[in-house]
């Protein structure tokens, strides 16, 4: 990953520096308000991030919402994300009290509670961040990988920031190896999968919102070798500053006979992996994060006309 140059890294490190003096002690309310006011900005000079999550929302929808829907829609997930972005900062002191006073676990989380092997799945919705934070704080550290950050001294303090109550978080490149360790001991991983993965990086395309999409089959690959249960997973913020944590589901996949197609199964797995995400953005649209280019690869054969303007062919 190309790293940013000085005088970049300087500033963000300066900002970084400030949002941790002066968000964490800010009242509940505060941080709320300042979200709206960053996602009102966002939304009136974002016009890139904008004009990608309203394609987004026609390639999901289509006719079956109108444009004013659609646009209530974008408007939340600004929201949502502006009061990510704060509260990496506000949690990241006194973490412990404040996940015990503002997070909320659901009876649907008890399945992760068992003390067994388990592939949790998530996506970018709610707060993705502090999902992993909680559920390390109630006792089940997870293992996630994170992308590093391009500037690398900030990568460090976010790295922190995720590790100080319990989360390992384990590079990208030899991950799997990592991953697959930690699930024969027993432990629980967590992987973030509504990410475009090529086929060249371990990816199959599936479909998602009804047009092949490229995802991550690790998780599948994975589960399938060690006999994992999956568990999906989410943060989401409530409308007075709380957050709920909720599961869309948990299964343990049949294992692959002797002599089965080992390619098939984990591509049905992944299949099913990227349908369980799409019915958690179905329930809670305005938690995803559409700005982000997820239809941006074209599969071999697919219609074209069918993607976003800013799709482009897999070549």
């Amino acid at each position: 990953m190309k790293q940013s140059p000085p005088w970049r890294t300087k500033i963000e490190l300066g900002l970084c520096k400030l949002g941790l003096f002066v968000i964490p002690p800010l009242p509940r309310g505060v941080v709320l308000a300042l979200a709206r006011g960053l996602a009102a900005m966002a939304w009136l000079f974002a016009r890139r991030e904008r004009r990608i999550g309203l394609a987004n929302l026609d390639v999901a929808y289509g006719a079956t919402l109108t444009p004013t829907e659609k646009r209530t829609i974008l408007r939340e997930s600004f929201r949502t994300f502006a009061l990510m972005l704060l509260d990496i900062f506000w949690f990241a002191k006194q973490t412990a009290a404040r996940v015990e006073r503002w997070v909320d676990f659901e009876p649907s989380m008890e399945p992760l509670w068992h003390h067994r092997a388990t592939v949790g799945v998530t996506a970018h919705m709610g707060n993705w961040e502090l999902l992993g934070q909680s559920v390390s704080l109630r006792g089940y550290p997870l293992v996630s990988v994170a992308m590093p950050l391009a500037n690398p001294i900030v990568d460090e303090l976010f790295q922190r920031i995720r590790t100080d109550n319990g989360q390992q978080i384990i590079p990208r490149q030899g991950a799997v190896r990592h991953l697959l360790r930690a699930l024969r001991s027993g432990h629980k991983i967590a992987l973030l999968l509504d990410q475009n993965t090529l086929p060249a990086e371990g990816g199959l395309f599936v479909d998602f919102f009804g047009l092949p999409t490229p995802v991550s089959a690790a998780g599948s690959l994975l589960g399938l070798k060690t006999g994992a249960q999956f568990f999906f997973g989410f943060c989401l913020p409530q409308p007075d500053g709380r957050y709920r944590m909720v599961s869309t589901g948990a299964f343990t996949p049949a294992p692959i006979p002797p002599g089965g197609d080992e390619a098939a199964t984990v591509a049905a797995l992944t299949q099913r992996t990227a349908a369980m995400i799409e019915r958690a953005v179905r329930a809670y649209p305005g938690q995803w994060l559409w700005m982000y280019k997820r239809w941006k690869y074209i599969a071999p054969g697919a219609d074209a006309a069918r993607y976003p303007y800013y799709a482009r062919p897999l070549t």
